[in-house]
């Protein structure tokens, strides 16, 4: 394995300075070091056992990082805010884009339940190792399912048609003048879908011969520009069918029409859209993954 991308992340706990050299040993090519921690380990407390603990983990923390220092190993932080779900989301989707091709392991020894779960819920979606390690016991890997979606956002098509489903989410869940809040069932039809995706669409592959492709509606790009290929709706259905059967889009009839269908993303189409879409498919991507 490659030494200069094997990146280790720990959650932060009182003991984990006694875990760390326990995993070094057990992973010798870490090559970064991570650790998450808490916000709150960082603010004060009247209560003397809350303080206790904090103060606990950061001399934890401390000292792990001066292993990491005597060993040559960079080591950061990441702080973590509640809830620890998105924050812990958001930080993972950014490393993940800064170390592309990067080997990850977890040590979840320590840290808070919420903070732990999150991490533990997002290794799948990194393809990460999970360790646990008590004391100086032999540290132990935690088995995942395989979750690996990546090679299904390869396809540009199919990030731009969760990047169209989660902006039209995040406009519509603002809320309006006066609102208490907004309604998070936000489906997008499959005619506006259609129409988005078709002025940017990318010809991933040739028809073959005699295939028969019921010809879409003419539609132009943005300024008059003529996509260098039309897209079929049999070609959108396709797209649609892969990203409903792989969870990241719901799909259903429309309340005004059983014959028009709807969509939306699902936390899974969120999820996988940060970690594997490439902020070079064009502006909409970017500015998507810009504003996780």
């Amino acid at each position: 394995m490659d030494r200069a991308g094997h990146i280790h992340i720990i959650s932060a706990g009182e003991k984990i300075q006694v875990a760390y050299p326990v995993l070094i040993r057990k992973l010798p090519t870490i090559s970064r070091t991570i650790v998450f921690t808490d916000s709150i380990i960082h603010e004060g407390s009247a209560d003397p056992a809350t303080e206790r603990h904090r103060l606990a983990v950061r001399n934890a923390v401390a000292t792990v990082q001066e292993i990491a220092a005597s060993l040559s190993i960079p080591i950061s932080r990441e702080l973590i805010f509640p809830p620890s779900y998105g924050s812990v989301r958001s930080a993972l989707a950014r490393i993940q884009r800064e170390n592309p091709g990067a080997h990850f392991t977890f040590d979840l020894s320590g840290g808070s339940k919420e903070l732990c779960m999150a991490l533990f819920a997002f290794a799948p979606w990194l393809g990460a190792e999970v360790y646990l390690s008590f004391g100086e016991e032999p540290a132990r890997p935690i088995p995942l399912p395989d979750r690996t979606v990546s090679s299904l956002l390869s396809s540009p098509n199919h990030q731009m048609i969760l990047a169209i489903l989660l902006n039209r989410k995040r406009m519509e869940m603002r809320p309006a003048k006066g609102a208490a809040f907004a309604s998070p069932e936000v489906w997008v039809s499959r005619q506006y879908l259609y129409g988005q995706l078709f002025s940017s669409y990318v010809p991933t592959r040739t028809k073959k011969a005699g295939s028969q492709d019921a010809p879409g509606p003419v539609i132009h790009g943005r300024k008059g520009r003529t996509p260098t290929a039309e897209l079929s709706h049999a070609t959108f259905s396709g797209f649609m069918g892969t990203l409903r059967d792989a969870g990241l889009v719901e799909e259903e009839f429309s309340v005004d029409s059983r014959k028009e269908k709807s969509y939306r993303i699902t936390e899974a189409g969120e999820t996988a859209f940060r970690f594997f879409s490439d902020p070079a498919t064009g502006s909409l991507v970017r500015s998507m993954l810009e504003g996780a």
